[in-house]
């Protein structure tokens, strides 16, 4: 991972060195009312507090992380996190590697709906813990940045070679993982056991959110976001039939609906229309064109277009920063 914090940074990176994928503008990937709860969850007083505990008893970053790991935040903002993995991330083909290796990994905990104690492409151990609200993946808690042993001079031989590709001086390098933290995989195991526990209290808060907006909302934008989960592989769903469904005109609805969604109808059916096709294309079992059109879309070109516009990328991108599980 090298601290999911540098998702921006690392996104930033990767399109000043692909001229060809700088054309969108770096933002959160996930919209809708996943979206919503992600900046919910990041916002609520609990995550601030337990990430400073955590930090003054285990000396452990925190991080929370949209679903796509494109959006991230620490929960201690002036946090770095571990000053090697900084210096990693810092390198353009580092900072590559860390976004591959937090989207695949936070990816897997998603689909899986448990918790990952992995190693990262750097060799150190990290942690991605799903929060799921009623099986709906809304973000990631991300911690670790550790190294699996105690620095040392034979230990350090061997983490330089596996770094072998990373352009920074060995007296710098060195310098680095020697003051970097390592914590053995058993007590890892008892953190990442405590940060599940959190990340359940926190499905419980969501949903509590969830549920008093859904008591607040217009039973209007009920009935459409209904329609939208039961048509949305329809590429010929329209905002007429929305607004038809919710008894309202299409002006009204248009305006009832952005106001309380925080986006437009148009963009709330694309974004659940690229979230089918994320997990249809995390499957490999279909074609991109075959996913395109079952999603919904009505074009490769218009599916290509809202794909980037959400994920930065492309879907044959997106396919090659989630490499096939074995």
């Amino acid at each position: 991972m090298c601290f999911t914090f540098i998702s921006i940074y690392a996104k930033k990176k990767y399109m000043q060195s692909n001229p060809k994928m700088a054309t969108e503008p770096v933002t959160a990937g996930t919209g809708g009312a996943t979206g919503l709860f992600f900046q919910q969850l990041l916002q609520s007083p609990e995550f601030g507090e337990f990430a400073l505990l955590l930090k003054r008893l285990t000396g452990l970053s925190m991080t929370l992380n949209t679903p796509d790991s494109t959006t991230a935040q620490a929960g201690i903002p002036e946090d770095t996190g571990n000053p090697l993995c900084r210096m990693i991330r810092n390198t353009a083909d580092g900072a590559r590697r860390c976004e591959a290796c937090d989207r695949r990994q936070h990816a897997r905990a998603g689909v899986e709906g448990k918790a990952r104690l992995y190693t990262c492409h750097a060799g150190f151990y990290d942690m991605a813990i799903p929060i799921l609200v009623q099986g709906e993946h809304v973000a990631t808690i991300s911690s670790g940045q550790v190294l699996p042993e105690r620095p040392s001079q034979t230990a350090f031989i061997r983490f330089h070679r596996h770094l072998r590709w990373l352009d920074i001086p060995e007296r710098r390098l060195r310098q680095a993982y020697n003051h970097a933290p390592w914590m053995s995989h058993e007590r890892l195991r008892s953190i990442m056991r405590l940060l599940e526990i959190f990340a359940q209290q926190m499905c419980t808060s969501a949903w509590r959110i969830r549920t008093l907006e859904a008591g607040q909302k217009r039973p209007a934008i009920h009935k459409a976001r209904d329609l939208v989960d039961e048509r949305f592989r329809d590429a010929q769903l329209l905002l007429a039939d929305a607004a038809a469904s919710a008894g309202l005109s299409v002006a009204h609805f248009s305006h009832v609906f952005h106001k309380e969604m925080g986006v437009t109808f148009t963009r709330y059916v694309q974004s659940r229309r690229v979230e089918e096709a994320k997990r249809l294309l995390a499957e490999r079992q279909q074609s991109i064109t075959k996913i395109c059109f079952a999603c919904g879309f009505n074009s490769l070109t218009h599916f290509n277009r809202v794909f980037r516009r959400s994920e930065g990328c492309s879907p044959s991108q997106w396919l090659l920063a989630f490499p096939r599980q074995h």
